[in-house]
């Protein structure tokens, strides 16, 4: 017989599973062969992958359709929940580890952590634990996530992963670091990121094979994330031998040998119960079944967990709210023989349905958090109990001395009506609240110099697009949509609001600054990003140039071009009836302000600023009483109110 061609992925983690897969086949007696080659995923830095199935699998399955392989070995959680009718999974080995880690950067600051009762353990010494998912070396996510400090980045390229985190710790600023395991240990180990989150299979592939850096595995201290309160990915852990159905290896007795029923049937109850639900891949899902030895008609399973979140979790996310997550749990010992999934299915689908799909309102004031008597709205669906949102129309109004009337807001925001209601959705609904869109934006259809993007560089040194704005991640996340390129390269934003931008438009950074200006955002880049990256700015006709110049200063290839531009709105004015003594305005960008004062209009009593360069903004132009967001999110603008009335607002 021939030698069995194996096909895998090029990656280091790819190979090691291929490599695992040959051995095992060569002690059955059975001559190999690897051939490795790159996928979709792989040729990709940036973008997202959650819109699109086998990123990671397409080119592997062609090659076994056309006969240049005679088998493929992928990790079974990338593979498409849908069966494909021609291809067949002839075996999955026995399972590695399905937990997820959570580790830390070794340099992570502690002021004002909430330790856990037990401390982050190196990640060697983790990796060396028992496996146990009731043992000591197991974490609950809640306490897991504790000792991050407020806004810290966490890397993670996963919606399931990014959803569960935010659901946990809503402040958290996602990145969608990419790479190999080991590429994405040293981004933490630089500090580029506080957290990962990553799955110990890999990584102890990694370490048992020689591939772990032994300096990373000693300094970097982590958590194993307990598998009831944060179940893994469908099939996380395992492998899958795919073969041509009908072809030489269907049904070949290497196969059967090769196969470990308990792993075979604990993965597909994932994957099954993801399929009974809907989406496939793509849905930030997670479960975690325990198949117990085979019995007289094969493995039991004895309990399964899952936890989903509803499809609209990046809206709240991208404004500082807890997604909505729904969590479901069986067990054999409930009096059952066997585990109805379709009956934990439709559990799950009921508990999403009863919340609406919605954010939970006031997830920041939970029990024990002093609020001095004020209480955001509890709803939990949708917008419902949020402030009511009215773009600010008709004459203008006198300006006469004296206070507003009772028709007249409470809190006046300089953006379109749906940014606004984004915002401000944690307030009391009695809370008056109108949209002053100060500016608009101007998208330009010119060219972008796609032309200069070299994706045939080494992976460490391809080009870099850096996001300065909210604004400019809107505009970059709907360039992407049409020009696909751009959607390849890496992405780094300036900041939280323009990483939650970025997220809300489904495409998360892969690395966030934490910077007020483009002088402090530059000083980030030139510190992390290698230095023979080219760097691609598009910025606004208003802005850019305190970037742009920093890092041409630095010495930085930069290509930047003026990709919109911000105008003031002429008819800016206030409310029928308001006076600016008694105003209270949010402003939500530097242009904004800009457009304020371009506007005529006398300051308001009381200017609230999103950010440290709009809160600048407002003392350069002469503007009183400025207050800024400690965040630019939702609970920011709520603690703004309550510093403001004193949580007394009626």
């Amino acid at each position: 017989m021939a030698p069995i061609v194996i096909g895998t992925r090029a990656t280091p983690l790819a190979r090691i599973q291929a490599d695992l897969v040959a051995r095992r086949l060569a002690e059955l007696g059975v001559d190999t062969a690897v051939r490795a080659m790159s996928s979709q995923g792989d040729r990709s830095l940036g973008g997202s992958f959650a819109q699109a199935k086998g990123v990671f699998t397409g080119e592997l399955t062609a090659a076994l359709r056309d006969g240049s392989v005679d088998l493929v070995v992928h990790s079974l959680k990338d593979l498409p929940v849908e069966d494909e009718p021609d291809l067949v999974i002839a075996a999955v080995p026995e399972r590695e580890r399905p937990f997820d880690l959570l580790l830390f950067a070794p340099d992570r600051g502690t002021a004002g952590e909430r330790e856990t009762s037990e401390p982050a353990a190196e990640l060697a010494t983790l990796l060396d634990a028992g496996e146990d998912a009731a043992g000591r070396s197991v974490a609950a996510a809640a306490d897991a996530f504790a000792p991050l400090l407020t806004g810290a980045r966490l890397g993670t390229s996963s919606p399931r992963r990014q959803a569960g985190a935010l659901a946990v710790r809503p402040d958290l600023v996602c990145c969608a670091v990419r790479g190999s395991v080991g590429r994405r240990l040293e981004w933490l180990q630089s500090s580029a990121i506080d957290a990962l989150l990553a799955a110990e299979a890999g990584v102890l592939r990694l370490a048992r094979s020689g591939e772990l850096d032994a300096s990373a595995a000693g300094a970097i201290r982590g958590f194993r994330l307990d598998l009831r309160s944060w179940p893994c990915a469908p099939g996380q852990g395992a492998l899958a031998v795919q073969v041509l159905r009908g072809g030489r290896l269907d049904g070949h007795a290497a196969m059967a040998a090769l196969d470990d029923a308990p792993s075979r049937a604990a993965a597909f109850a994932e994957r099954s119960l993801l399929g009974r639900l809907g989406g496939g891949c793509l849905r930030p899902f997670g479960a975690w079944a325990d198949a117990g030895a085979a019995g007289a008609e094969g493995p039991v399973l004895r309990e399964v967990h899952a936890l989903i979140a509803a499809d609209d979790w990046r809206e709240p996310a991208g404004v500082g709210e807890a997604p909505t997550t729904v969590r479901a749990a069986a067990s054999a010992a409930d009096g059952h023989d066997e585990i109805d999934l379709w009956a934990l299915a439709a559990r799950l689908e009921r508990r999403l349905a009863k919340l609406d799909a919605g954010p939970a309102a006031g997830a920041l004031s939970s029990p024990g958090q002093k609020t001095r008597g004020y209480t955001p709205s509890a709803a939990a669906g949708g917008d419902a109990g949020a402030p009511s949102v009215q773009p600010l129309r008709g004459p203008a109004p006198s300006r006469t001395h004296g206070a507003p009337s009772a028709n007249t807001p409470d809190l006046i925001v300089t953006s379109g009506p749906a940014t606004v209601q984004r915002l401000t959705r944690r307030l009391d609904p009695v809370i008056r609240v109108a949209a002053l869109p100060a500016t608009t934006v101007e998208v330009f259809d010119a060219p972008w110099p796609a032309d200069r993007i070299d994706l045939n560089r080494p992976r460490r040194q391809w080009p870099w697009l850096l996001v300065s704005s909210p604004n400019a991640a809107r505009v970059v996340a709907a360039r992407a949509v049409r020009e696909p390129a751009w959607g390849r390269l890496p992405w780094c934003a300036l900041g939280e609001g323009t990483a939650r931008a970025l997220l809300a438009a489904g495409v998360p950074p892969n690395l966030a600054a934490r910077a007020s200006g483009g002088a402090e955002f530059a000083r980030y880049a030139t510190r992390v990003l290698n230095p023979h990256c080219p760097l691609f700015v598009p910025h606004s006709t208003r802005g850019g140039t305190s970037l742009v110049e920093a890092l041409e200063a630095a010495d930085r290839q930069v290509t930047a071009w003026e990709a919109y531009t911000v105008h003031p709105n002429d008819d800016l004015d206030w409310p029928q009836g308001w006076q600016a003594a008694h105003a209270r305005v949010l402003f939500t960008a530097p242009s904004a302000v800009s457009a304020f004062v371009a506007s005529g209009l006398d300051w308001p009593g009381s200017c609230w600023a999103i950010g440290a360069a709009t809160a600048a903004a407002l003392r350069s132009a002469g503007a009183g009483n400025v207050k800024c967001a400690q965040e630019p999110t939702a609970a920011g603008i709520e603690r703004l109110w309550l510093d403001e009335v004193d949580a007394q607002p009626k």
